[in-house]
């Protein structure tokens, strides 16, 4: 059962179908021989057995043997590695594949077998989702009356409209175009000359009809039509909408074709070269991380909005934390900070923020920011108590630490935001969870902010605050992206609220790291240019102070000065008084070393050497 035409016997347009059960090959061959009829091309038929076995149900009927091969079997456990296989030797021009239209499990959004072959197909691909009984739709195909394309722009728009003209139906085929529905006159004119623009290689084709209709959105738009208009077919070109790129046909195809009762095509135009390379680097990039099942999705779920409300054990263990890690700042002990760091509980709010974005839940984002905030402002006063209450408060070089953020703080807790959703939701590594807290901190910077500005510091308690935005906004990026990456999205029926939610909370999100990101990489300049001013400074003077007679460097000081400059205070220990021409010539020597004005002030500490014999 595997003979196929010789190449001589070949025509120009060639259809290979999947098949897997024996609905597929009623469904796919009704549309697929149609077509290949009207392109005078042929259909080969392709079917992936586990087993050796050959099902008696796989057969042509006599009626399309004309243009049908006689089916290929081939036999491998990996069916679409198979089906790709088959197809890069057969090279077919579009490769047919059926959709039970179920919505989307995990990552993948079609099927764990669907989603490679369409993402990896040498050829157009169209996808068939049927709601009827395949007598009912072979009945519907032979009697073929009225076709629905929406029109949106994209070659994927004009190969949908190729087909739907080629299917011959009686009535013909309307080009749809949806405008918003609060769109004037002129706007809505627009919309016209768009449509009739991208339906102009067609306009000789009198069972052509275009329409231009008003809707709250496309999919209602499309969908209000297909009903209305008792359509047959409604063929749809794949979109890029989505803001996750690995949603193969975008969010809008996949929920027009779950809501239309009537059969459904998605295609999608085979992108050659580097755009086909990019797509699969993409594709595998994408299927790294384990996939989640439905019910791990949904444990993990109510376990994250458990943690997110924020009860009466959230507020003791966030005071706790604050009034651990004020004493651990204000003592410079990292082993009590650190302590603090371990109990603190923000991140189960950061983490419920993300998975309320990602799943596009209004709520739980809501109650996750205001557990957040409160627990933030717990932390400011608790620290700002702890200040008050213990005398002598100043800063310490644990403080100091936390009061320059650059970039690689920024490193950091984008990393630990990856780590800690990922060990969410794999239980088996939950146990890193302490590491991840341990990894960023958010309570030490937090108390950092509210002691510093108690004890008159407001660059450290600016700085600390920056460090704290910082962690916390990075946790949230990284971690939705990890739940979108492992299989966490909103569901294709969105409402609304839930696609305000997922957009503005995934722009949001964006928007506040790219800001963070520009300020700290000014930061980070500044610290690396101060940086390598202090190197040069200290070679400087070890090389210029270690030519002096007698003379011992014991510490330096660099200040700005007003002439845009710098002022060195520099201190010597000396048995001998030193002349200023010394002071001149260190002066001059670091002066020609910096490129800037120096000002030198020397700080000679007089010596005197005993020796005991």
């Amino acid at each position: 059962m595997t003979t196929l035409h010789s190449e001589e016997e070949r025509q120009p347009f060639r259809i290979l179908v999947a098949i897997g059960e024996p609905k597929d090959l009623a469904l796919l061959l009704a549309v697929a021989v149609p077509l290949a009829r009207a392109r005078k091309g042929w259909v080969t038929a392709l079917y992936v057995s586990r087993g050796p076995e050959v099902p008696n149900w796989l057969k042509i009927d006599k009626e399309i043997q004309d243009v049908v091969d006689e089916p290929v079997v081939v036999h491998d456990e990996n069916i679409a590695g198979a089906i790709l296989t088959f197809a890069r030797r057969l090279r077919p021009d579009m490769l047919f594949l059926h959709w039970e239209g179920e919505p989307s499990r995990g990552r993948y959004l079609l099927g764990r077998t669907l989603d490679p072959v369409i993402q990896n197909a040498p050829c157009d691909v169209a996808v068939v989702k049927v709601d009827e009984s395949p007598s009912a739709f072979v009945e519907r195909m032979a009697h073929l009356q009225h076709i629905l394309v929406p029109v949106g722009g994209g070659p994927n728009a004009v190969l949908a409209m190729g087909m739907a003209v080629d299917m011959q139906p009686e009535q013909g085929v309307t080009a749809l175009r949806v405008a918003q529905q609060n769109l004037g006159v002129t706007a809505i004119s627009s919309q016209w000359e768009a449509l009739q623009q991208a339906i102009e290689p067609w306009a000789g084709e009198k069972r052509l009809r275009a329409r231009v209709v008003q809707a709250p959105g496309v999919v209602e738009g499309i969908v209000r039509e297909a009903t209305a208009g008792g359509y047959d077919l409604v063929l749809l070109g794949a979109t890029r909408e989505s803001v996750v790129d690995r949603l193969l046909f975008g969010n809008l195809p996949q929920e027009v074709a779950i809501r239309l009762r009537c059969p459904t095509i998605i295609v999608r135009q085979h992108e050659p070269g580097a755009a086909a390379t990019i797509r699969r680097l993409r594709w595998r990039l994408l299927t790294v991380l384990p996939q989640l099942t439905l019910d791990e999705r949904v444990g993990i779920y109510r376990q994250v909005q458990r943690s997110a409300r924020g009860g009466v054990d959230f507020y003791v263990m966030i005071t706790l934390s604050a009034a651990i890690a004020s004493l651990g700042l204000l003592l410079n002990s990292p082993a009590v900070i650190i302590g603090a760091m371990l109990i603190a509980p923000l991140m189960s709010t950061l983490i419920g923020t993300s998975l309320g974005i990602v799943q596009g839940d209004f709520w739980l984002v809501r109650a996750s920011l205001r557990t957040t905030a409160l627990g933030t402002l717990a932390g400011l006063l608790v620290g700002a108590l702890m200040g008050l209450a213990v005398p002598g408060n100043r800063i310490t070089p644990e403080m100091l630490a936390r009061g320059s953020p650059t970039l690689m703080d920024l490193a950091v807790a984008l990393g630990a935001g990856g780590a800690a959703a990922y060990a969410t939701a794999r239980k088996n590594v939950a146990s890193a969870l302490p590491g991840v807290a341990i990894a960023v901190a958010l309570v030490p910077p937090l108390a950092t902010a509210a002691l510093a500005a108690v004890s008159g510091n407001p660059q450290v308690s600016f700085g600390a605050s920056l460090l704290f935005f910082t962690n916390l906004v990075a946790i949230i990026a990284a971690a939705a992206l990890t739940f979108m990456w492992m299989g966490f999205r909103p569901t294709a029926r969105q409402e609304e609220l839930r696609q305000r939610t997922f957009k503005g909370g995934l722009l949001g999100t964006a928007g506040l790291l790219f800001m963070l990101t520009a300020v700290l990489a000014v930061l980070t300049i500044n610290s690396i240019h101060e940086a390598t001013v202090q190197d040069r400074v200290e070679r400087a003077l070890e090389a210029q102070v270690a030519g002096m007679r007698d003379v011992t460097l014991t510490s330096w000081e660099i200040r700005p000065a007003n002439n845009g400059g710098i002022e060195i205070e520099v201190r010597v220990e000396s048995p001998r008084p030193i002349r200023y021409e010394e002071l001149e010539t260190l002066r001059r020597h670091i002066a020609e070393r910096l490129g800037r004005p120096v000002t030198a002030v020397l700080d000679v500490i007089q010596t005197t050497r005993l020796e005991s014999r």
